[in-house]
Formats: C-alpha cells, sequence, structure tokens
C-alpha cells in the first residue's frame, strides 16, 4: 500500500528516489520538473514526515529539526537549508521540505572500521570548532529537554556541568529501559546483562570536569555525512541535537565511526585544538573524560540495541521480513555485546563493561525463544504507545562487522520459513 507521503511525492515530481534510509522519519528525494514553479528554484528537495509507532530511544532536546536547521543557515558551513514551499505548492500537513544533496554518504564510500580520507577528517574536525563557536544560549529553537519546553536562554542539565549532563543522560537510558522491564527483563538475563550494568554507572563515571556547554549534532555517523560532487562534505539529520557537554559529541561520533585506532587518536588531537581554539575551556581533560563518556556509549548501547532488535522482531510479519529482522537484531546485538566486553574497550575501565559475551548462535537461540515466550505482549506494550506516536526504531545503534548468522531447519520452521531458507 502506497504511503501518503510516497503518492504526494509523485504528484509533484518527475522522478521520486526512496524510502530513503531513516528512521525518524518517512522521506523521499524528488526531482522537479524545470517547467512548474518549483522546479524553477530547485532542482531536487527531500520530502519527508515523521514515522507512526516510532519509539525514540535517545533523549531529544529541540521539538523541531526544520527549526534549529533554520537558525544554522550561515553559521555553520554545509547543513542543507530547509525550504518554505507554501505558496508554491499544497502539502500535506506534516510533510516538510528540505534541501536534497546530491552525492554519497560516507558510509556509502567507506564503511566503519576503515580509515576515512584525510580530506573528510579535516572538514570534521573543523565542523566541531564551527559548533562550538555557536552561543548555546542564543540558540532560539523550541525545547523539549526535560518534562516540557526549556525557559529562554536555558541550559539544559546547567550551563558547565558536565557530571549532571552525564548523569541526566544516564538516567534517560535507565528510564527507557525500566519502562520495558517487565518483557526484556527475561531476554536480558538469558544474555547475561545484569541490571547492574546500566545502575553502576553515575559512581564509575563521575567526577567530569566542568566545560562549557555548546550545541551538539548528537548523532554523527557516517550515513549521516554526505559527499556532494565538488567533494563537500554534509552534515545532515539533526533530530538528536542538544545543549551540553561538547565532548559529549565526540565520543558518540567516535563510537558510531568507529575509526582505526591510529585515526582515532588523530582525530582526538585535532578535535581537541580546533574546540579548544573556538570555545576555550571546552576541550579541557579529554584524556580523563573521554573513556568515561566513551564506556556509556558503549553501555547505551547494550540496552539500545537489545530493547530496539527485540522490538523490531515482535513486530515483523513473518517469512522474508521476520528473517531479516533476526538477522539484522542478532547482528547488532552481537557488536553491542562484544564492544562493551571489559577490558575491549581500550577506555582502561575495568569495572564498566560485561564479564562474559553470548556469542551469534546464542543470541540467535534466546531471542528467538524470547519471541515465542514474549513476542505477543511486547506488542501489546507497544500498542499503547501508538497514540502518542511511538513504537519501534529499527535502527542499530552500532553497525556491526558480525558475519550473518544462518537459522537452522528446526528455528526455520518454528518461526514459519522454509527449511531451505538463509538469513
Amino acid at each position: 500500500m502506497t504511503s501518503p507521503t510516497r503518492e504526494f511525492a509523485s504528484r509533484i515530481a518527475t522522478e521520486v528516489v526512496g524510502p530513503l534510509k531513516g528512521h525518524h522519519h518517512e522521506a523521499y528525494a524528488v526531482r522537479l520538473d524545470p517547467g512548474t514553479p518549483l522546479g524553477a528554484r530547485f532542482r531536487w528537495l527531500k520530502l519527508r514526515e515523521p514515522r507512526d509507532r516510532v519509539f525514540w530511544y535517545d533523549h531529544r532536546c529541540f521539538a523541531s529539526e526544520e527549526q534549529l536547521v533554520l537558525e544554522l543557515g550561515g553559521r555553520v558551513p554545509c547543513v542543507p537549508k530547509v525550504v518554505d514551499v507554501s505558496e508554491l505548492v499544497d502539502a500535506p500537513a506534516g510533510v516538510t521540505f528540505i534541501e536534497f544533496i546530491e552525492g554519497r554518504t560516507l558510509g556509502d564510500l567507506t564503511f566503519p572500521g576503515k580509515s576515512v580520507p584525510r580530506r573528510y577528517r579535516k572538514k570534521l574536525i573543523q565542523f566541531f570548532g564551527s559548533l562550538v563557536s555557536i552561543d548555546a544560549a542564543g540558540v532560539h529553537a523550541d525545547r523539549v529537554c526535560g518534562n516540557g519546553p526549556a525557559e529562554p536562554g536555558h541550559l539544559p542539565f546547567g550551563g558547565d556541568d558536565s557530571t549532571s549532563f552525564l548523569e541526566n543522560l544516564i538516567g534517560h537510558t535507565r528510564g527507557v529501559y525500566r519502562e520495558k522491564r517487565p518483557v526484556l527483563d527475561p531476554l536480558l538475563d538469558a544474555l547475561a546483562i545484569p541490571e547492574s550494568l546500566l545502575e553502576a554507572l553515575p559512581e564509575e563515571l563521575g567526577g567530569l570536569t566542568r566545560r562549557p556547554f555548546a550545541l551538539l549534532h548528537g548523532d554523527l555517523h557516517r550515513e549521516n555525512l554526505v559527499v556532494d560532487g565538488a567533494g563537500e562534505l554534509w552534515t545532515i539529520d539533526w533530530e538528536l541535537a542538544r545543549i551540553g557537554d561538547p565532548l559529549y559529541d565526540l565520543a558518540t561520533h567516535l563510537h558510531l565511526m568507529r575509526y582505526p585506532r591510529r585515526q582515532e587518536r588523530q582525530m582526538v588531537r585535532g578535535w581537541r585544538k580546533a574546540v579548544g581554539e573556538s570555545s576555550p575551556g571546552a576541550s579541557d581533560a579529554v584524556g580523563r573524560d573521554l573513556p568515561r563518556y566513551l564506556a556509556y556509549k558503549r553501555v547505551q548501547s547494550v540496552y539500545t540495541d537489545v530493547m530496539r532488535g527485540a522490538m523490531t522482531v515482535s513486530w515483523a510479519e513473518g517469512g522474508p521480513e521476520l528473517r531479516e529482522a533476526v538477522t539484522h537484531a542478532v547482528t547488532s546485538i552481537a557488536a553491542a555485546l562484544t564492544r562493551a566486553r571489559r577490558g575491549e574497550d581500550g577506555t582502561g575501565l575495568r569495572h564498566v563493561g560485561l564479564r562474559t559475551v553470548a556469542t551469534p548462535e546464542q543470541i540467535q537461540e534466546e531471542l528467538l525463544r524470547w519471541l515465542g515466550e514474549y513476542g505477543d505482549l511486547a506488542r501489546k506494550t507497544e500498542d499503547m504507545r501508538t497514540a502518542s506516536g511511538a513504537g519501534p526504531d529499527p535502527r542499530p545503534d552500532t553497525i556491526s562487522s558480525v558475519d550473518p548468522v544462518l537459522l537452522d531447519a528446526e528455528q526455520n520452521e518454528a518461526i514459519g520459513l522454509r527449511r531451505d531458507a538463509t538469513v
């Protein structure tokens, strides 16, 4: 069945590409007829609207990504423009238009774990420097930090209290997990993921150095970086942007990018210099505090990927869709658990992480057992959230290098697949 967004895209475009990769929105790239008023101004646009049944595992700060991006125009290089087309086309409610950057994502050009060309790393370092130069108190886009809109000029979690900032991040992750405990605890227990993994974080990771807060992108990975035909590097998808400790932005970027170790060290040195010059004090104590943020990201990924994988599998319709969901969940969970093993993250924080890690085969076995026993309850739990626009989010927090797992004949039969099917 064609979605309303797709139908509208087809009406105004000579070519429609999509749906594009995205987790919280249904999006399409549309090539416009140059003979129309809209096509006379733009060759391509991206249009999108929020997806139904999307659960936000990550903390959000701004009510409208488009409103924030409008503010960034001219202040941060290579950010796509939000386009007002209200006078040119009658768009459905909720659909927004954004400048579409013709090019390829950095993920298409170089996979996670692989080297990133020096010219793009330089542009990323420059991007971080330009971002912290923005006066955070002067960002006026409506905020939804906490339980409601923030007061004008309010910096959530304090203006430079990095410890409180991290504690609030941990608190959000704990809150999301606790909400789903009735259905997810059996799976977490089966995978030997103790509750103490998350509960011990505030004490283990506390005592951060104060750094002046800044605007953060919050989700800077290879699929959110687009290289255009001229070699410029564009930053897209600002929906997880926030105000906070700029070192968290670096930690999130390193966690998601998975640079080779040597390039990671080069990025840290470049970031420290660029950010320190743009905002004095913002790069203080990197060597001490970066490992703490990285440890949090690795623990967060364990809970996020287990929750996301389980809920996505529970919503799969069966057959190929379920087969794909199981494979995706197993590889994502396996990658998150492996990275969270004690002593494997290179942070030196020996008391944070998992003592043992389940194999992909064990993860698959326990996930299918959980699906049979708790899948219906998980779907009912999510159904109760539909009215508020929540639901399963298919995005993995980590991109796995684990080989796809094959379901054996008995497991294929158990989930309604042909005996000769492979994942």
